[in-house]
């Protein structure tokens, strides 16, 4: 009963409009590829030069156009349930059970995958869990996972068109736990509570056989065996670390921060706790995803997916500590088991309430809340100035090139910068944040794109700059944003 309800407050939790700046130039590639019947193979829309991209994740981008806004969120829940659904036969949570310890953090995960929008990194969520609860399954001996196992290759097929950047994960968890194997059959240590699992024959040639299939997969892409490699690149990329929020390190201060520090800390503890006999690429797994979060707030998600495996298997409240807690209070069992629903009901009423009311106060603007972007009066503003040299906030390019092709204006006007961190990450991406953030050089930059129009946000503080700028004229304002032109 209490993982029905935890379900139910994520699916709750992630029922919003569309406010991720992604989705839209997602959904404008994926319209690209639908009109040309083309895969890109440099970038599209910017003016300043013609980048090589690797679009990884072009099969995404294409079916978020065609299912289009209320077909993206649809399916976003689908794809939470399904997540939530493997992340709790990970934890091996009982069902039928009112309420499992372990099911807070499961609850706390649920509600942490609110802040991912309809983006093909919540695809990587999903399958990165059937990957660990395949491969680490078949590693226990749980026979029906004995022909399960040669499901990843197919899986990688599917993974590599829909987000590559994350699609390394399957050969590299394989490659690690032979790696871990070999070490523990090389330095033959005494038993112990970490190496008392070793490989046999038969398993150790399947996952060679699985492994091979893999690579091979990776390959059956638009852009063949470049896709082996380009995950390196793109997570080595520290530009992109530096620049984009979402890449950086998390912020632990704060409420959220502790909420954040609980996710990452909880694990650990539980291994610290527990006194079962660990294998040694699991504790292995455990820290190199640690390393991952801890390097990038990205990569949380994935961590903590993970660590459902571990703490399903080892969870410090054995049945006996469950049953010595549960003592004292079998008097007022029923009053709690009440109380306990009560809160549940209450919890899920009101969280489905507030989220409700926020997604229908938007259905009848295309469910896209665009609060903090640009007005439709700018980009029209824009559109009739037919600018050569544009400048925009990098952060709201996204949405900017929605409207543009809402209006069919993608070939009259080329814009600065949008979420592609990959393609711009050596050069539009540090200088334009450097822009609309007013570092030291602004000046110097603006100078060297020489902007013939400049787009920005009341948010931002670019429009006090321009005001002191002799070359530049404001043109255009209204409550979310002003338009300057260059004085000739």
């Amino acid at each position: 009963m209490g993982i029905i309800f935890t379900f139910l407050i994520g699916l709750f939790m992630a029922f919003e409009p569309i406010t991720d700046n992604d989705w839209f130039w997602h959904y404008v590639v994926g319209n690209v590829i639908d009109k040309t019947h083309q895969i890109p193979t440099h970038e599209l829309f910017g003016w300043y030069k013609d980048y090589a991209w690797t679009a990884h994740e072009w099969l995404t981008e294409f079916c978020m156009y065609k299912l289009g806004p209320i077909g993206d969120i649809a399916i976003m829940l689908i794809i939470f349930l399904g997540l939530y659904f493997l992340m709790a036969k990970m934890l091996k949570v009982k069902f039928n059970k009112l309420f499992d310890f372990k099911l807070i953090y499961l609850l706390m995960m649920t509600v942490f995958f609110k802040v991912t929008g309809p983006r093909p990194y919540i695809l990587s969520l999903v399958f990165m869990a059937y990957l660990v609860y395949v491969v680490f399954s078949y590693l226990d001996d749980n026979k029906k996972f004995n022909k399960l196992i040669y499901t990843i290759p197919l899986l990688q097929i599917v993974w590599v068109n829909f987000h590559g950047g994350s699609s390394s994960l399957p050969y590299i968890l394989i490659v690690g736990i032979l790696l871990c194997d070999l070490f523990v059959k090389f330095f033959k240590f005494k038993e112990s509570r970490w190496t008392d699992f070793k490989l046999t024959k038969d398993k150790i040639k399947t996952l060679f056989i699985v492994l091979g299939l893999t690579i091979v997969a990776s390959c059956i892409n638009p852009f063949g065996y470049k896709m082996l490699l380009y995950p390196f690149t793109n997570m080595a990329d520290t530009s992109m670390l530096e620049n984009i929020t979402e890449w950086a390190s998390a912020n632990f201060h704060g409420f959220f921060g502790i909420y954040l520090f609980v996710i990452v800390a909880f694990p650990l503890f539980n291994l610290i706790l527990n006194k079962n006999k660990m294998k040694l690429h699991e504790i292995g797994f455990q820290l190199v995803f640690l390393f991952m979060a801890m390097r990038s707030q990205r990569f949380i998600g994935m961590y903590a997916i993970y660590s459902m495996w571990t703490l399903g298997k080892y969870f410090f409240v054995t049945d006996e500590m469950y049953e010595t807690l549960r003592k004292p209070f079998k008097k007022f069992e029923k009053v709690i088991t009440v109380c306990f629903c009560m809160l549940l009901v209450t919890g899920c009423v009101l969280v489905a309430y507030k989220q409700v009311h926020s997604f229908a106060s938007y259905v009848n603007t295309n469910v896209i809340d665009n609060d903090g972007f640009y007005s439709d009066e700018a980009v029209k503003q824009v559109i009739k100035l037919k600018p050569k040299r544009l400048y925009n906030d990098y952060s709201q390019g996204g949405y900017l090139l929605y409207k543009l092709n809402e209006y069919n204006a993608l070939d009259d006007v080329k814009i600065f910068a949008y979420g592609l961190g990959d393609v711009f990450s050596n050069e539009i991406l540090p200088e334009s944040r450097s822009i609309e953030n007013l570092t030291d050089n602004t000046r110097e930059l603006i100078e060297k794109y020489n902007f013939d129009v400049m787009l920005t946000t009341k948010n931002k503080p670019l429009h006090y700059f321009l005001d002191e700028m002799k070359e530049y004229s404001l043109y255009y304002s209204d409550d979310m944003c002003y338009i300057y032109i260059k004085v000739m």
